[in-house]
């Protein structure tokens, strides 16, 4: 069930609007996609109510605050929609839609071994389909294409927002708010064999996470070259 909800959501996420938006003008898409974005973000409130609300789920309100990348995103989709900026766009297409991948595959531990059709589960999912599937919209849509001249400027965004939360996370450790803060997992992930990985090569907290960036080059290199070459061929012909 979660191999076929990974798969399939995100798809009928993407294809529902693609197909909704695709003969629209750009006003119109643009308008739409703010709302379809400012929807996921207000389900993403109610679904934090509904854990508040949940007496099966322990909510500590500082390791809940929406500032993981997923959440930030949350917000950073409709800025960009909103003020067409390139480096946004290419800060969703590169990034956001690869960890919001990750996050479906490997699931919140509070969800394994719950129903999909709980409200908290199914929401999960969703919010993070529409999150994978709304930066390639973007593309699809013709609102945004990729070039390997916007790759450094969402890169070093990446990495500034990781130290920002990083900080937010010792701070946060400090003034025993949360011993637990973690956000952006900075401090690494228990279990996890790609953290435990990293961190072997580099035992530092926030810094064996640099590593991983090469990690994405790969899905870059892949999602853009084709548009490179096209442009270049567009290019010799005239």
């Amino acid at each position: 069930m979660h191999l076929l909800v990974i798969i399939l959501m995100p798809v009928v996420v993407f294809a529902g609007i693609h197909f909704a938006l695709s003969k629209r003008d750009e006003k119109t898409k643009q308008t739409m996609l703010l709302i379809i974005s400012g929807f996921n973000a207000a389900l993403y409130v109610i679904y934090k109510f509904a854990q508040v609300a949940d007496p099966n789920f322990n909510f500590v309100l500082f390791t809940n605050l929406p500032l993981h990348f997923c959440n930030i995103n949350l917000i950073l989709i409709p800025l960009a929609i909103y003020t067409k900026n390139r480096t946004l766009m290419a800060y969703q297409v590169y990034f956001g839609t690869p960890l919001a991948g990750l996050a479906l595959l490997t699931v919140y531990p509070a969800f394994i071994g719950t129903s999909i059709f709980q409200f908290t589960t199914f929401v999960y999912f969703f919010y993070h389909s529409m999150l994978l599937a709304l930066p390639i919209v973007l593309i699809s849509l013709k609102l945004f294409t990729p070039s390997f001249k916007n790759i450094w400027q969402p890169t070093l965004m990446l990495v500034a927002l990781t130290f920002v939360m990083h900080m937010v996370n010792v701070a946060f450790r400090a003034a025993g708010l949360a011993y637990g803060a973690n956000y952006f997992f900075t401090f690494g992930l228990e279990g996890d064999f790609f953290t435990e990985l990293l961190w072997s090569f580099i035992p530092y907290n926030f810094f064996f996470l640099l590593p991983s960036l090469l990690l994405f080059a790969p899905y870059i290199f892949g999602i853009t070259l084709p548009f490179h070459l096209s442009a270049k061929t567009k290019q010799a012909r005239f």
